[in-house]
């Protein structure tokens, strides 16, 4: 099999310490070939913190092509080229994750592009093994075995299947099973209808027939979106490919509905009617209602704030607003 170049596509938001470690963890890798694209969504204040913090890791030599909004630097010992760029604003994941594709495809000579949170650690052999299930397949996507850094217990088994009506998962595949239980790979690609956007594998050939991530849904359900538009293509899962994740570091996801942040409630419900919008056509007020009523979840759990902004945020979805939320503009 000829080694494929791989395209490490990171989206960060002033979070030098995440890539400080996902960066180490990758100078690591067994599968040597292969660039890192980050993209700052933390402005140029952010983008200038990166930069700095890059330059004090001892695993990274400064690029002397280095210039303006891109910052260059090789990966110790193996040389691979880390490029840092500023997209001078917030433009969401699925807006940064597209620009760090759009820089790899304009750079040339990728075989596959893996995007891949800030706040993961890849195991060595990581990388490798995608590249292996992917060729197996052939699949035009592929996910890892994602384990929590909190208490060494399974995210997800690659991903998870779909409710089109809900607009949402189930649970993940092997959530909190021990880290090294055996899994039917098969049956989960049988079932598998999202790879979790913490660890995506993609073929060139996917991006050509599929597209780049849909950057009005900002953050939140652009893994999914993309997942749901593969048409003829195949979704595997490498279970050799093991990835540690902080999980929510960045976007305030949390496995404790009281302690998820009001930015992912908004925009998950927000996006979850703007995902049916695209499936359903005009029945698309149908599902809207059924994700409405599936809301009353937060109010179960005892989260009525949380219930409201998600009200907020599904009927915001219902009058068509995409991109970046109301309250990202208030942050300051």
């Amino acid at each position: 099999m000829t080694e494929p170049a791989v395209a490490i596509c990171i989206v960060s938001t002033d979070e030098v310490q995440n890539l400080i470690g996902v960066l180490d963890s990758l100078s690591r890798s067994t599968h040597a070939k292969f660039s890192v694209f980050i993209c700052e969504n933390g402005g140029s204040a952010g983008f200038e913190r990166s930069c700095r913090g890059l330059e004090s890791a001892d695993f990274l030599k400064v690029d002397g092509s280095s210039s303006g909004a891109r910052r260059h630097f090789t990966l110790q010992p193996a040389g691979q080229r880390v490029s840092l760029l500023d997209l001078g604003s917030n433009q969401g994941y699925a807006g940064g994750t597209n620009s760090g594709i759009r820089a790899a495809l304009e750079e040339g000579g990728y075989d596959a592009f893996w995007v891949l949170n800030p706040d993961t650690f890849p195991e060595p052999e990581a990388l490798q093994a995608l590249i292996e299930r992917q060729a197996e397949g052939p699949y035009g996507m592929v996910g890892s075995r994602i384990v929590f850094t909190a208490n060494g217990l399974i995210q997800m088994w690659g991903g998870f299947d779909w409710n089109h009506w809900l607009a949402r998962g189930s649970q993940a595949f092997g959530y909190l099973r021990p880290k090294d239980t055996p899994a039917d790979v098969s049956a989960i690609e049988r079932r598998m209808e999202v790879v979790c956007g913490a660890s995506m594998y993609v073929t060139k050939e996917y991006l050509e027939d599929v597209g780049l991530m849909d950057e009005s849904l900002f953050v939140f359900c652009e893994d999914s979106d993309w997942c749901l538009r593969r048409a003829k293509h195949r979704l595997g899962y490498a279970h050799d490919s093991v990835v540690h994740h902080i999980h929510g570091a960045t976007s305030g996801s949390s496995t404790d509905k009281k302690r998820i942040s009001p930015f992912n409630l908004y925009l998950t419900a927000r996006n979850r009617v703007r995902l049916v919008r695209k499936q359903f056509g005009a029945l698309w007020p149908a599902p809207a209602l059924l994700i409405f009523a599936d809301l009353f979840r937060f109010l179960i759990k005892g989260t009525p704030a949380g219930y409201l902004t998600a009200v907020k945020g599904w009927w915001a979805g219902v009058r068509g607003e995409g991109g970046p939320p109301p309250m990202l503009a208030r942050r300051p």
